[in-house]
């Protein structure tokens, strides 16, 4: 092909173009993080790489300094440019803005690194159940104290407890003790019924809770709703609180398909199922004590509530049709 000055002419086949626009970001990135790992994954590399913070005007007083053969430091320095860590501003090397990040991180990291016993007194604090998450960071907070490891940050954000139910019922305890202490706000999205937590949903009513509740089966909800029925008719009591429930402004039905079962508490704790990938059915639950992460459920449970239909109303009718 002949070349014109001047003029650009692509040099790529417009297949491998359209063939190369597909490959997934994600995958992308993986490479561009293996190319930083690689380039950095040596002694000799973190010291060339630590020196750039303050720039490298001589390469032969940097070859002295950090103790390095000529072939050694050069070969380093090379990898550490073409993954765009370091560059060669005003006759030195120095780092990119990129460069920048990776300094900050690996600084942090080494921080967390001298300060390994805290961190492992901070994963066995997280598991414990007892404590609140207010309490938990005021701990982590002394446990840190001076370590400038998570600075500005709520800690509970970056290293809030995971705790993991490996049975339905201990969700269902959980689930039950959080909407008990919730004062704000519940949202629920699930394909299961148990009484307990309806009675824990009357409870948060009453106290002026306001609960969102999402089904993914509009018929399967007027099952299980009569099979609740059939149990209060033995109890009055629990049939009228039921009743009043359903009639409280602090309720809210929908229903609209949606992959696996969460709940969100007051915004702070969020309990996310693992369903078995065959048969749907529930293998693992999780909750989480961060608000990032409530966060981001809220968004995706707001997408979803505007999507459904309501059934409320359905609901309601349906008991007074049963009372009548």
């Amino acid at each position: 092909m002949k070349n014109v000055i001047g003029k650009r002419q692509s040099l790529v086949d417009p297949f491998e173009t359209v063939q190369a626009e597909k490959v997934n970001p994600e995958v992308m990135a993986f490479a561009e993080l293996e190319k930083l790992f690689s380039a950095a994954a040596n002694i000799d590399a973190i010291k060339i790489f630590y020196a750039a913070n303050n720039g490298i005007g001589s390469s032969t007083q940097a070859i002295r300094d950090l103790d390095l053969t000529q072939k050694k430091y050069y070969t380093h320095l090379k990898r550490l440019i073409d993954a765009d860590l370091i560059e060669r501003v005003d006759g030195a090397y120095r780092h990119t803005t990129l460069g920048k990040i990776g300094f900050k991180l690996a600084e942090a990291f080494m921080t967390a690194i001298v300060q390994k016993d805290r961190l492992d007194l901070i994963d066995k604090l997280t598991k414990a159940k007892n404590i609140t998450v207010d309490e938990t960071e005021e701990i982590m907070r002394a446990i840190l104290k001076d370590t400038n490891i998570v600075p500005g940050e709520r800690i509970t954000d970056i290293l809030g407890p995971v705790r993991m139910a490996d049975t339905w019922e201990k969700v269902v305890n959980d689930v039950v003790e959080y909407i008990n202490g919730a004062e704000k706000n519940v949202y629920i999205a699930t394909q299961y019924f148990d009484m307990k937590v309806v009675e824990a949903v009357v409870k948060a009513c009453e106290r002026g809770t306001k609960m969102y509740f999402l089904t993914n089966e509009k018929e399967n909800i007027m099952e299980r709703l009569h099979v609740v029925l059939r149990s209060l008719f033995i109890n009055p009591k629990s049939f009228k609180s039921l009743f009043s429930l359903l009639n409280s402004p602090n309720i809210n039905i929908r229903y609209r398909d949606f992959p696996y079962t969460f709940f969100i508490f007051d915004e702070k704790i969020a309990m996310v199922e693992v369903p078995k990938p065959c048969s749907k059915t529930f293998s693992l639950g999780f909750f989480f004590h961060n608000e990032r992460i409530c966060k981001m459920m809220i968004e995706s449970f707001n997408v979803l509530w505007e999507k459904g239909t309501d059934v409320k109303n359905v609901v309601s009718s349906s008991m007074n049709g049963i009372i009548k």
